[in-house]
């Protein structure tokens, strides 16, 4: 029985995976979808995520005893959860948090599933699988269906979305995808020519979306797992400092890709990009007025939200989430949801980095890379503890899968 359903799990996998990412979603829904960045709704995709999260519930069901032994390594993450649920009662919109906060279980439910039921190994795979596809088909679709996948809207007009809604997508997307065929090709002997292909494809379109930060991202987490692999440190205090250094770069690269960002305005590139500051000032006086438990989960930036209309009178762009991942956070859970997330989040970090100097096992190189990814991602962007969105998935995959197995993990030599 379990070796029939694992070639349909494996295909339940890599469709959600496409459809967590927003793959396909101009031609699922048509004329609904106009290519603006931010979340998109409707009733097909309500119920697809619905079976998502149902057959996800019920497989780690099924495995109940190893789900909670994955579920108790981070119980920081069930801590925000309930907080999230909690916040129900205080948001000036309860129906809209009480969905947003499903739809938070649901992709938790998929995460843990899939850390539960594959080995690193097997994620890989699943992952070449899923961006290997978007990868063919969205060079496809910019070569035979230009009007999917190429964008229209004035303010990135020309930019490849690739089987996305928007370039952003696509250049998260490709990141992803670029990391996931590098471990291929330096932890796999054979078809390593064919995962090289693929990196440089994923470059290609990443260069093509005019995604600054997912290129500068390429460019920056290869440079650490370069250094990385001729580091090895014994000490805890030696780690930490290393660990500082890799945020400290961070930080001054988001301040030099900010600034180039400005150059962008002359040429009347993305708005979003010029936009960011004077929307983060503003945000700011919200914080203020509700700054220990925030507005209550995912309900701030909605249209209903009296909030929302406010900031988008000043902000004609309407912008549709917070672009820095951290702002939103605390928007939505307070001070007290993001100190709890930071200090979880960092110590995920701090450890995998530990274990990986210590053992060069490539399982935690990757969990740190993804997770430093996620860091920088979030200075601009937003994916930290998100309803949906493919890298906080896979940023969860990875924070789960550092629960020991009695599988050996690859090494690089």
């Amino acid at each position: 029985m379990k070796q029939s359903i694992r070639p349909l799990e494996n295909v339940f996998s890599v469709v959600s995976l496409l459809l967590f990412s927003q793959g396909f979603y101009t031609v699922i829904l048509g004329g609904a979808i106009g290519g603006e960045e931010g979340e998109v709704d409707s009733v097909l995709l309500r119920l697809a995520f619905l079976g998502i999260y149902s057959i996800s519930f019920a497989l780690l069901a099924f495995r109940s005893q190893r789900t909670l032994s994955f579920l108790k390594t981070n119980l920081w993450l069930l801590f925000l959860i309930a907080l999230a649920i909690v916040s129900v009662s205080w948001s000036s919109i309860p129906e809209i948090a009480l969905r947003k906060v499903i739809s938070m279980i649901g992709t938790t439910f998929f995460a843990v599933y899939l850390a539960s039921r594959y080995s690193f190994e097997q994620q890989l795979k699943i992952y070449s699988w899923t961006f290997g596809i978007a990868v063919l088909f969205s060079f496809l679709f910019v070569l035979a269906l230009p009007e999917y996948g190429i964008s229209s809207l004035e303010a990135v007009s020309g930019a490849w979305r690739g089987i996305y809604p928007h370039k952003s997508g696509l250049g998260q997307s490709m990141f992803i995808s670029f990391l996931t065929f590098y471990f291929l090709s330096i932890s796999s002997k054979k078809n390593q020519l064919l995962f090289r292909i693929f990196c440089l494809l994923s470059i290609v379109l990443i260069v093509f979306a005019e995604s600054a930060t997912s290129l500068v991202s390429v460019v920056f987490i290869f440079a650490i797992a370069q250094g990385l692999n001729h580091l090895s440190l014994k000490s805890k205090k030696s780690v930490l400092l290393v660990l500082l250094f890799i945020i400290f770069s961070a930080l001054l690269l988001f301040i030099i890709v900010i600034n180039f960002n400005a150059f962008l305005a002359a040429n009347n590139k993305d708005i979003t990009l010029t936009g960011r500051t004077p929307l983060w000032a503003d945000l700011w006086g919200f914080i203020q007025q509700k700054p220990w438990l925030g507005y209550g989960y995912g309900t701030f930036f909605s249209s209903l939200h009296r909030e929302t209309d406010l900031l988008w009178k000043a902000h004609r762009w309407n912008p549709v989430h917070a672009h820095n991942g951290y702002i939103q956070l605390w928007l939505h859970l307070g001070i007290v949801g993001l100190s709890v997330f930071m200090l979880g989040y960092v110590r995920c970090l701090f450890n995998s980095l530990f274990k990986y100097l210590i053992s060069k096992d490539i399982k935690m190189l990757w969990v740190f890379l993804f997770l430093i990814y996620a860091v920088t991602l979030n200075l601009t962007e937003v994916s930290f503890f998100a309803a949906q969105g493919i890298v906080w998935i896979i940023s969860l995959v990875a924070i789960y899968s550092m629960k020991p197995t009695s599988r050996n993990s690859p090494h690089i030599s």
